[in-house]
């Protein structure tokens, strides 16, 4: 059997060319991204994706990552290529000026939010930046998911100010999002209304426990916010182009003047053996 027959083969049933197409390119991403994928699992792939729902977008993500991620370090890598190239897409995720609906709170969550009646509750184009705030703690607060991917779309609408064609990168419009939304201050509203309900003062262990929790699900919500701006800038720029922006710089292409931590991190060890070689040298 020729390789053309397998990859025929292996194509699943009740699935075009579009899809098959979308799918060679995921996997040219994923190998410019450091995965090695070979031949043999992007057949194992087409084969997977016969026995699930394509309209499940979860259960196709990770149908696969069964076939195509072989190591836990390349998880990150491999979930981020696939949120842009599997993108959601449809007028929510245009980049414009309407704002978005958030979920809505009880009633006795909103008895500390100025307004009343309809500007109250799911209405996001009524949201002033108070009730943003107040929706931002209950959100972190709950630890609900869905809450915080409402706030994530109205932060974004609101603070990051994204425009069409705008030829910025996402880690501005989050810094700018992230910066307006005040975690860290909330986080601190948090941790003192721990302190306040019981009256008495929690221990160093508790204090450390509820710490941890919270900024565990303030991790979660600039995950959400990150996914928010990465598709909207999809759904801008196109997939092929924001896919170029996922590729890791080699080390003798980044600017250490400008460089992040990591960015360094992988400086110092790309060149950490060479300084060894050239001590070596210098002593003879």
């Amino acid at each position: 059997m020729t390789v053309t027959d397998a990859a025929a083969d292996a194509t699943p049933k009740g699935v075009g060319d579009p899809i098959l197409d979308l799918l060679n390119g995921f996997i040219v991403q994923l190998r410019a991204a450091g995965l090695p994928v070979s031949l043999t699992e992007n057949l194992d792939a087409m084969q997977a994706i016969r026995h699930v729902p394509l309209e499940d977008r979860e259960t196709f993500k990770y149908a696969l990552a069964a076939t195509l991620v072989k190591h836990h370090n390349h998880w990150k890598a491999f979930e981020t290529v696939f949120e842009v190239y599997f993108s959601l897409r449809g007028d929510d995720y245009q980049i414009g000026d309407e704002l978005v609906e958030l979920p809505e709170m009880d009633d006795d969550e909103q008895g500390d939010q100025q307004g009343s009646g309809d500007q109250q509750g799911g209405g996001g184009e009524n949201l002033t930046p108070e009730e943003l705030a107040e929706m931002l703690y209950q959100s972190l607060m709950r630890g609900d998911q869905q809450m915080m991917r409402g706030v994530a779309r109205q932060a974004v609408k609101r603070y990051a100010g994204m425009e069409p064609g705008r030829p910025v990168g996402g880690t501005y419009y989050l810094y700018r999002t992230l910066r307006n939304l005040d975690i860290d201050g909330v986080l601190e509203r948090l941790l003192e209304q721990e302190q306040n309900e019981d009256g008495e003062a929690p221990s160093d262990f508790e204090q450390r426990l509820a710490r941890d929790e919270y900024q565990s699900r303030a991790n979660q919500l600039q995950q959400e916010i990150e996914a928010e701006i990465r598709r909207r800038l999809v759904a801008d720029r196109g997939v092929e182009a924001m896919a170029k922006t996922l590729r890791k710089p080699l080390p003798e292409d980044v600017d250490f003047m400008h460089a992040s931590r990591e960015e360094m991190a992988s400086l110092r060890k790309a060149i950490w053996p060479l300084t060894r070689k050239l001590a070596a040298r210098l002593q003879r």
